[in-house]
């Protein structure tokens, strides 16, 4: 019997918009970039202070758009459910917000947050020549140093105390060096530690359980995905508190002691953050900060300056908390600076004010605030001078179609696997990049007649649609794909096989540039790696174009399966039971791996059929 939906919203991307909406009608001084979901601040004294931007995947509401607010953010990029805001989205928000001061980016520790927004970061410097600061927030204590030495530290509760100080720190008139230094700084005396009950409920699927009755899940993450360690029997509050407070304050753990000085009351004040992740009540909460503040006065004889409690940055509905300490050294000049940027006002939705010395009362914004985007702003879609290097249309079309049909039948099994491995998104993102570029074919902006021309577009597509880590990670490779295949032209008078193999690997090759995950690391790079080889090697050996295609998809299930048995190195699925036995990756392949093999299958059929006709 199928398990009970616990949403009144049923589809993912129908929640984005709505949200969005919702958030404009609480705040009338916001303005929407509808195109590319950036919720944004339409300030005049922007050009006299650095600004600020930041954001992610939905579902952590307030989380990003309800810290965009005077004195917090200027604006923030939406991603869908759960997956990062394409580069091109990003590129957007930074353009809105351009100041000749400088733009700081706050991002949180996740592979693609980091890679589409260090894109578009890098995008928008070369194109404006504005100058931009990147921060990661990586506060998570919960997985050992041993065990994130590759992916590093994820980025929890902690990053709302980032935006905090680093708006308040740029109305200040702060440089854009002062503002991200602050906040390194603050981020470097920061650990954080979430713990769940059960996992959170997608929007539009049933619950899924995956704890027994008396499990909970300490080191959980803010994505649905798995804690580092299972606890069995659940243990009293009191005891769960302690440990995590060991885990944050405990000097001698050298796996977890991330703390830049661990606090003692003569030499440092603290910052204390509970954050609820969506599901619990207020009651609960409130007991659970009093449990906090109980044993931090009793075990460290600490007390907290300054004290927030409430849904800061949550994980839908899920029902579990975080602990996030900040330690403020007493002999440094920017301690008592970071407690008044804290303490400064702002109208941002998300944002509670802890104890305060100051009442104060927020002007209201104009009510014009809301006018459409600024006539300045150009559109980021330019047309690109591509070459046009002809093709078979019908060929080109079936393959997209096939490839299409092929990525709709595996979605349903992808998402399973990632439900179990990760968030759950990697299907559904897999086919919004397919539904896109399938949407600009029947639109005709795909000339299918231009194997140069077309696959360009297909990337734009990507680029424009396809949302988290492999959203990215597509797009580069398509764009490095269409960009080698002009090269390799040039070598004779028509594309043949041969060259569409050596642009494959160029692109391969392009994108061992932006992501270290090689074979071996239970990712998409165990079946495209294979793949992409073994076509180059069997046109080399002058097999016949079905016959290569066919052996080089044969070999990609073959590095797809072999995921099976390996151990996550990289994604949200590294910090899967980090910390024990990591038997839920048993039996079950990479579900990146798996629609690398449905492209790439999806490519073969449409051959099989061009070939036999």
């Amino acid at each position: 019997m199928p398990g009970k939906i616990n949403s009144f919203v049923s589809s993912p991307r129908a929640a984005l918009d709505k949200a969005l909406t919702g958030f404009l009608a609480l705040h009338p001084a916001l303005r929407w970039h509808k195109d590319h979901n950036v919720i944004y601040r339409g300030d005049k004294d922007r050009q006299d202070r650095v600004t600020v931007l930041s954001g992610g995947g939905s579902g952590h509401e307030p989380a990003h758009a309800g810290y965009v607010g005077e004195r917090m953010l200027d604006a923030a990029v939406c991603g869908a459910v759960f997956a990062s805001p394409n580069a091109l989205q990003i590129e957007s928000g930074l353009r809105l917000i351009q100041s000749p001061r400088g733009v700081l980016i706050i991002v949180k520790n996740y592979t693609g947050d980091k890679l589409n927004f260090t894109l578009a970061a890098e995008r928008f410097r070369f194109a404006s020549g504005v100058p931009v600061r990147i921060v990661v927030v990586a506060d998570d204590v919960s997985i050992s140093r041993t065990n994130s030495a590759l992916v590093g530290r994820r980025g929890l509760a902690g990053t709302v105390l980032a935006h905090k100080i680093a708006g308040a720190a740029a109305h200040a008139r702060l440089s854009l060096d002062e503002v991200a230094d602050a906040v390194e700084f603050s981020l470097a005396n920061m650990a954080t530690i979430g713990v769940g009950l059960d996992s959170c409920s997608l929007p539009g699927q049933s619950h899924q359980s995956r704890l027994e009755p008396d499990e909970i899940e300490l080191g959980i993450g803010i994505h649905n995905e798995p804690g580092s360690k299972r606890l069995k029997p659940q243990p009293t509050l009191e005891a769960l508190v302690g440990d995590m407070l060991r885990n944050i304050l405990d000097a001698n753990d050298e796996e977890r002691g991330y703390l830049k000085e661990p606090p003692c009351a003569a030499d440092h004040d603290i910052v204390l953050l509970v954050n609820n992740l969506g599901g619990l009540s207020m009651l609960e909460m409130v007991v659970i900060t009093g449990e906090v503040v109980s044993q931090l006065d009793t075990n460290y004889r600490l007390k907290p300056i300054r004290l927030f409690t409430g849904t800061f940055l949550s994980a839908l509905n899920g029902p579990g908390f975080s602990i996030t300490i900040l330690v403020l050294p007493k002999n440094e000049l920017i301690s008592p600076k970071i407690i008044e940027w804290l303490d400064a006002p702002t109208d941002a939705l998300g944002w509670t004010s802890s104890i305060s010395s100051e009442t104060w009362r927020i002007s209201p914004c104009p009510s014009d605030a809301r006018s459409s985007e600024p006539a300045a702003l150009e559109p980021l879609e330019k047309s690109y001078d591509v070459p046009n290097f002809a093709c078979d249309g019908v060929l080109f079309t079936s393959i997209v179609k096939s490839i299409h049909a092929s990525l709709t039948e595996a979605e349903p099994e992808i998402t399973r696997m990632d439900t179990i491995m990760g968030d759950g998104d990697c299907g559904t993102t897999l086919l919004d990049g397919s539904n896109a570029v399938v949407t600009a074919l029947d639109d005709g902006r795909v000339k299918v007649d231009s194997i140069s021309q077309g696959m360009m577009e297909v990337a734009n597509a990507i680029s424009r649609h396809m949302g988290g880590t492999s959203g990215a990670l597509y797009a580069v490779f398509f764009t490095a794909l269409a960009s080698a295949i002009c090269a390799e032209h040039g070598r004779h008078t028509m594309v043949t096989a041969t060259d569409l193999a050596q642009a494959a690997k160029t692109a391969l090759g392009k994108l061992k540039q932006v992501t270290a995950a090689r074979e071996g690391d239970r990712t998409m790079m165990d079946a495209l790696i294979p793949f992409v080889e073994t076509l180059e090697v069997a046109f080399l050996d002058d097999k016949a174009p079905l016959e290569a295609f066919g052996h080089a998809v044969a070999v990609a299930n073959v590095g797809c399966e072999s995921t099976s048995k390996l151990k996550p190195r990289f994604g949200r699925s590294t910090y899967v039971l980090a910390e024990g036995v990591n038997d839920a990756t048993q039996d079950i392949p990479d579900p990146g791996a798996c629609g690398v093999v449905a492209i790439v299958t999806g490519v073969f059929e449409a051959l099989k059929v061009h070939y036999s006709s």
